[in-house]
């Protein structure tokens, strides 16, 4: 039996390919690294959007009152860290470098630092009351941490997907 890809060689029993075209297959991002590339571009979408939201509010705010407070400055460097982490963990998650491992580490990091930032810091700081959008916030930077760092820690496929 030949190949079912490139039709030249001998295939494995099990899925048809030769090992050559098995290695090629092995390498391309498919199965359960679709979650991570599809969180990274809307990431990427979410991030530019609230920090161009949240800038428009800081600079209406200052023309009224002449102030900038600490947290705000702190929201608006939140905002660009979580805009250029995931841009940068999508070019080397898509380019398939070596590095993407720990970077999509950081990126998960930074995604629970913010958000704690953005949620949990006006509730001690200010007694603010919870939202429901305060909670899927930090349940999002949750799912990254517990989820997304043990399986790029611990799989196979990212394995041979990134490292060489």
């Amino acid at each position: 039996m030949k190949c079912i890809e490139c039709k030249e060689f001998d295939a494995n029993k099990e899925s048809g390919l030769c090992d050559a075209c098995e290695n090629i297959e092995l390498r391309k991002i498919n199965g359960l690294l679709y979650l991570p590339a599809i969180g990274l571009i809307l990431g990427i979408v979410r991030s530019a959007n609230e920090l161009y939201i949240l800038t428009r509010v800081i600079v209406d705010h200052f023309d009224e009152t002449s102030f900038l407070s600490y947290y705000s400055m702190g929201a608006v460097a939140f905002l660009i860290a979580d805009f250029l982490t995931p841009l940068y963990a999508s070019l080397s998650f898509f380019r398939r470098k070596k590095n993407t491992r720990k970077v999509m580490i950081i990126y998960y990091l930074i995604g629970m630092i913010s958000a704690l930032y953005f949620t949990v810091l006006p509730f001690v700081v200010d007694n603010t009351q919870y939202e429901m959008e305060d909670v899927g916030i930090i349940v999002n930077g949750l799912f990254g941490v517990v989820i997304g760092i043990p399986y790029f820690l611990l799989s196979k496929r990212v394995n041979s997907v990134f490292c060489r």
